[in-house]
This record gives structure tokens, sequence and C-alpha cells, in this order.
């Protein structure tokens, strides 16, 4: 191998560190997920997303195998799917000890998760190019309801909830709908500083009302 004049071996030229290659395939989709939200899945061309971050074609074509596949890729990484990343930063205790509380840390770490600026770039993706009803953003919130109806589920057969208040699929709808709604309409890439922080204090006080009308009391 050959060796650079401090005497480290020098890297032979061809495909790039592991670390690199994922920097790379980084930029690509964060550069791919912004033009896609200015201008549309049909309006974006492979050249503009490689010159978005001054490379080319042929370095994306060695990350991903065309246009649609650049679009999976970016829905992977910051769709509705990649926010169930944020269950990691919620202390799973809390869902038996006390699930109020567990509900308030659950949506607010969702929350910070789909304030990011890639995420609300998603969300005017799939409104504007009409992708609602894209396959993968609706495994993506039927996965989210399944996950919330075992939790309603739970709580429902240790009585922490009344009977008479479920099935847990119910809950499981009324308790996620307003959140998914506020989402959509507010946590968009156009959306202005204020009203990302009235959609934020709309939500928990939506699971600030639920949790109080849902869950029994401990004086129960």
């Amino acid at each position: 191998m050959q060796e650079t004049s401090r005497g480290v071996p020098a890297r032979r030229p061809g495909r790039p560190r592991k670390a690199e290659a994922g920097d790379t395939k980084e930029a690509l989709l964060r550069a791919a997920v912004r033009l896609f939200a200015q201008h549309g899945y049909v309006g974006t061309s492979i050249r503009a997303i490689a010159r978005e971050v001054e490379l080319s074609e042929s370095v994306l074509y060695a990350h991903f195998e065309n246009k649609q596949a650049v679009f999976a890729a970016a829905l992977a990484r910051y769709g509705p799917q990649a926010s169930t990343g944020a269950l990691n930063n919620v202390d799973p205790g809390l869902a038996e000890t006390d699930p109020p509380r567990f509900l308030v840390a659950l949506v607010d770490a969702f929350l910070k998760d789909w304030d990011r600026e890639e995420s609300r770039l998603l969300i005017s993706l799939v409104t504007r190019d009409g992708l609602l009803h894209s396959d993968a953003l609706r495994d993506a919130l039927t996965s989210m309801r399944s996950y919330a109806t075992g939790l309603f589920a739970e709580w429902l057969a240790a009585d922490q909830i009344p009977e008479r208040l479920g099935p847990a699929d119910r809950l499981a709808f009324s308790f996620t709908g307003p959140i998914g709604l506020a989402r959509v309409l507010h946590l968009h890439a156009d959306a202005s500083p204020a009203e990302r922080s009235q959609a934020r204090a709309d939500v928990q006080q939506h699971v600030d009302f639920f949790t109080k009308a849902v869950f029994r009391r401990k004086d129960q």
C-alpha cells in the first residue's frame, strides 16, 4: 500500500469509506426531501438532487437505483414510520405505573421529532403531491394506531380505563386522530413558528383532556 509523505497509508481510489458513504447518502436524502417539497416529485430531477449537494449523478446512482428509490428512502428516513424512534426517549415503565404520564411523554417525544425540518418538509411533500394515500404513509399510520390499540387494550384489561369506554381500537382512533391531523395541517414546511407552537399546544391540550376523561383517578 502506498504511503503519504507523513507515513500514513494512503487510501486506494474507488469506493469511499463506509462513514463517508453514509454521510453522502444522508446529504442526498436531505437535499431530495427539500427539493421534493419545493418542486414536487415530478418537478425534481435526479440531476437537481445531485447538484444540490455538488455531486455528480453517478454518485447518486451509486446509492440509489432511481428517483423512486430516493423518494422511498426519504420517506423511510424522515416519514411517520421513522418517528417510532421517539419511543426510545420514553420510559416504558410509565406505561404500567402511570399511563397518563406515559402518553404525555410519548406525544411530547413525537412532537419534537415531527418539528424537525426534514419531517415538516416531508409532510409538505405528501400533501402537495397527493401522496397522503400512499402505501408507505398508510402503513406507517396504521402501525402507530395498532401500537396505540395495544396500549389501550392492556389498560382496559387492567381496569385502568372503564370497560364502557372501549373497545381499544376506538380509544386509539379517538386519541391519535386529532394528533395526526394537527401534524398534517400545522407541522409542515411553510408553517410559521407561531403556528407550530400553537399546534404543539393544541396537541398537548388534547392529550391532557383525553387522559383526564378516560383514565380512572387513583381515588376511584
